[in-house]
Formats: structure tokens, C-alpha cells, sequence
């Protein structure tokens, strides 16, 4: 089994709540992962297990090896949601935002916007105005701006 396969069905097994086989696999394979890898596996673990603080951690470390990892910058704020930071999560949220235009990633923004502010649409018009540059207008959804 590729290390990229592994990795995925790893995260799987943590995303349906079987740690014990995530784990299993995790260790016929740790010897062959990156230190990137290792942290984000440990990071979807963290999640699995309710402990967000410590995940916000693991995906802290990912950005700062990997600067253009958005799902670790993504998975990042959403850790900080849980903890009660809102402001903070926004903030992550908007930095992924620059790496990535992933609908959902957009989807969550406008969504923690709208939580944060009553002047949320300003928010969603300067966002909009921030993504013009990067995206395929034809093929751009944006319904996820939920405008």
C-alpha cells in the first residue's frame, strides 16, 4: 500500500471513530512518513479523541513546514472554532482563503462572518473582491458566498 493511501484510509478510520485500526495502520507505516504527514495524522487523531487544543497544534506545526498546506490551515481554524475562538478562526480561515479557494473552505468563512458581524455583507463583498483575481469566473460557485 502507497504511503498516500495509507495516510488517507488512516484519516478515514479517525473520521468514523475507529482510532484503534487508524492507529494499527499508523504503525506499519510511521517509519515512511514526513514529518508533515506525521503531524497531520496526529492532528486528525487529536480531533478524533475531542482534544482540539492539542490538534490546533499538530496543524500549526504543518503550516509552519508547509506554508501552502490549506487543509492544515483549514482543519487549524475549525480546531479553533471548537475552542471558543472565534476571532482567531476567522482569521485562519481568511489566510487559507489566500492558498485555496476551496467552496467549502469559502463556505465557512461567510458563515463565521455572519456569526461575528452584523455588517457581514461588507465582509462578503470585500472577500469577493479579494478572490476576483484568482478564480475562473465561469466555473467559480458562488453560491458558497452566500451572498
Amino acid at each position: 500500500m502507497t504511503v498516500p493511501l495509507s495516510n488517507a484510509i488512516i484519516r478515514l478510520y479517525y473520521q468514523v471513530g475507529n482510532i484503534y485500526k487508524g492507529e494499527e495502520l499508523l504503525a506499519e507505516v510511521q517509519g515512511s512518513l514526513s514529518e508533515e504527514e506525521r503531524e497531520m495524522n496526529s492532528g486528525f487523531k487529536c480531533i478524533a479523541h475531542g482534544e482540539y487544543n492539542e490538534a490546533y497544534q499538530h496543524f500549526a506545526r504543518v503550516v509552519n513546514l508547509n506554508p501552502t498546506n490549506a487543509v492544515a490551515s483549514i482543519n487549524g481554524a475549525v480546531c479553533l472554532l471548537y475552542l471558543g475562538r472565534l476571532s482567531d478562526s476567522i482569521v485562519q480561515f481568511e489566510g487559507a482563503s489566500k492558498i485555496s479557494l476551496h467552496p467549502m473552505l469559502l463556505f465557512n468563512l461567510v458563515s463565521l462572518y455572519e456569526l461575528k458581524t452584523i455588517a457581514n455583507t461588507t465582509k462578503k463583498y470585500h472577500l469577493l473582491d479579494s478572490i476576483t483575481s484568482k478564480a475562473d469566473w465561469e466555473a467559480f460557485p458562488f453560491e458558497c458566498l452566500r451572498l
